[in-house]
């Protein structure tokens, strides 16, 4: 078997050769738009997240790109069933089937981080057992960006991936296609799991983006 480290050096090298001769890579959407609270949370509707042991697949191939247009629509989508605390930087969700849109460093919010429903870097909460979708967008301009959960807590090095357990894992994917975010064109990669009890982490696996704040809670109680 080869180690985690060396696959995903490979796949930046690969990414980073591709994009220097303009190849596109990416997609895969999924379906599910929130309820939205000043403090307080309560999930209002189906939805789910996932856990640790986690009984899933990591995705290392590719897929399609999405518009602006459609990324829209996705991140609307996919809120139903979640219940956004923007002042406690939090998003619920309590059915046993959710779609977690994450957007990796948009345009708009602080450079390293994640968008998830409309906050950066929330905690996430889901119930044990629901079977989660994560839907990694790069929505960035200049950088890769992938997903990973671990058990690892931070703060953490540059090399994050080299030193954390692996739980689940989305490969990186190549930055927006244009600087223009109402043009470009965004890679997009899908992978399932089935949530258990625990405390984890989401982070991008890059060297030196978790380290740079590029991480959050998920939380399975």
């Amino acid at each position: 078997m080869r180690s985690k480290q060396w696959v995903i050096g490979m796949v930046v090298a690969v990414l980073v050769a591709a994009l220097s001769i303009g190849v596109g890579f990416a997609l895969s959407t999924g379906g599910a738009v929130a309820t939205r609270v000043a403090s307080g949370s309560r999930s209002s509707g189906g939805g789910a997240m996932m856990g640790g042991a986690v009984d899933g697949s990591s995705a290392t191939g590719g897929g399609s790109t999405i518009t602006a247009g459609d990324l829209s629509l996705l991140v609307s989508r996919d809120e139903r069933g979640a219940t956004v605390d923007a002042a406690a930087n939090t998003v619920t969700y309590s059915g046993h089937a959710v779609s977690l849109v994450a957007l990796a460093s948009p345009h708009g919010k602080p450079n390293m981080t994640w968008e998830i429903d409309g906050l950066v870097n929330p905690t996430i909460s889901v119930t044990p057992g629901a079977r989660v979708t994560v839907v990694l967008v790069n929505t960035d301009w200049g950088y890769m960006h992938g997903f990973e959960l671990t058990t690892t807590s931070p703060p953490y090095p540059k090399m994050a991936m080299a030193d954390i357990a692996d739980d689940f894992f989305l490969m990186p994917l190549p930055p927006r296609t244009e600087k223009d975010t109402r043009t470009a064109s965004y890679h997009t990669r899908t992978a399932s799991f089935t949530s258990a009890v625990g405390v984890y982490h989401y982070l991008c696996p890059v060297p030196g983006h978790a380290a740079a704040g590029m991480f959050g809670t998920f939380v399975v109680s």
